[in-house]
């Protein structure tokens, strides 16, 4: 495996003028912390029409932009663990026309602040914001607790503190909406790849839990959705997965992250040796070179042999019922969401992004499957693109 494709697959893991004024700040006018509430909306950058096209002709099949856009740094109050925090996030402003909706986007898996969606280097943001805010969308990508401006540790792949994160974004850009005057339309739809396909799952089934005033939830893609975490994770921990060197990462981030939420020791799943390293390694601020040099090559190096024994045989642990909790399968969606996946992906096995499907759909569930045949993880989300653009148009049109 190339450095090249490792840093891609553990990184990817109204009417006109609606968008308020180009200002470039909106400063704070209450001190109240209350989940989404404003903290500060800073203008990033312009990106003209032309540009905007040049990066979504190079996605697989054809897309057109019709418009430039305007991006900002959102910074707004959230919770993790019931404790008030800072998350921030991106907006993305079409520049002109009609506001056809609002597009979430819920980004793969990150390590590193630096290429969070509102940072300068972000790895994702710009494709989506020529995709969909080119294209008419009011688009926002929050970076999670950990990322951005956030200085805390990752709850990576912990379904509440991503899914708590996105609904505060959804209510601190609604309110500077209605503070601003900007003309509104409620159509939310959601887009997630990998981690964030599991995000907008769980966001999904939490707003038709409690749906969200200003919002209506017209219809969520999943792309390469890590659905069922358990089945998934015991499995790269066996021959030949466990040998993976994107497969130690994702078992190491998940771990580190898993027994910080929950307040277990590291140790107790870990040896000491790469407690300690991983502990290192996913701090936020290290490269993915420096990442990998402070972990094994082996996944199976990393844990307690009998530890690892319990996990091989999916036996009952603090992680694997962890992993139970955070399940995004086991549920029966009402609104439309659309399972997107790639045969040959070995990042994220089929068998977990269909998981809901075979779940939800015996039970009447409003779901799909789209096979997008041969493709392996990153290029099942490159394909995903163009039929999702056309879905939310449909949807939109209504």
């Amino acid at each position: 495996m190339t450095f090249r494709f490792l840093v891609a697959a553990l990184f990817l893991a109204g009417c006109a003028a609606p968008h308020g004024s180009d200002s470039g700040s909106a400063p704070v006018t209450a001190t109240e912390v209350i989940r989404g509430n404003l903290v500060s909306f800073d203008l990033l950058e312009t990106k003209a029409r032309t540009e905007l096209q040049a990066i979504a002709a190079e996605f697989p099949e054809a897309i057109d932009v019709a418009m430039g856009a305007r991006l900002y740094r959102l910074r707004y109050w959230t919770e993790l663990r019931g404790q008030p925090v800072i998350a921030s996030g991106l907006v993305s402003m079409p520049s002109e026309g009609q506001l056809r909706g609002v597009v979430l986007y819920a980004h793969g898996t990150m390590m590193t602040r630096a290429l969070s969606p509102s940072m300068p280097d972000r790895a994702d943001g710009n494709e989506e914001t020529a995709i969909f805010a080119g294209n008419g969308y009011l688009v926002l990508l929050p970076d999670y607790i950990g990322l951005g401006d956030s200085p805390l540790r990752q709850a990576y792949s912990i379904v509440r503190p991503q899914v708590d994160a996105s609904i505060d974004m959804l209510r601190a850009v609604r309110a500077l909406a209605m503070r601003e005057s900007w003309e509104w339309n409620s159509s939310l739809l959601l887009m997630g790849f990998s981690q964030g396909g599991q995000t907008v799952a769980g966001l999904h089934r939490s707003l038709e839990q409690a749906p969200l005033d200003g919002f209506f939830l017209r219809g969520t893609v999943a792309v390469a959705g890590p659905h069922d975490l358990r089945r998934l994770s015991v499995a790269k921990t066996n021959l030949p997965d466990a040998e993976e060197l994107i497969n130690v990462g994702y078992l190491a981030f998940a771990v580190c992250a898993y027994a910080d939420y929950y307040g277990v020791p590291l140790e107790s799943a870990m040896t000491p040796v790469y407690a300690r390293q991983s502990a290192e390694a996913f701090d936020g601020d290290k490269s993915l070179e420096e990442i990998i040099s402070l972990l094994p090559s082996d996944a199976r190096l990393l844990f307690q042999p009998d530890f690892l024994r319990s996990l091989q045989a999916n036996g009952d642990n603090w992680l694997t019922r962890a992993l139970d909790e955070n399940e995004t399968f086991a549920w029966v969606p009402r609104a439309p969401i659309r399972i997107v996946y790639g045969e040959a992906d070995t990042n994220v096995s089929p068998m977990s992004s269909r998981a809901l499907y075979d779940y939800a759909h015996p039970r009447g569930g409003a779901v799909t499957l789209h096979d997008m045949g041969a493709t392996d993880h990153m290029a099942t989300a490159a394909v995903s693109y163009a039929p999702t653009l056309a879905w939310f148009d449909n949807l939109t049109d209504r």
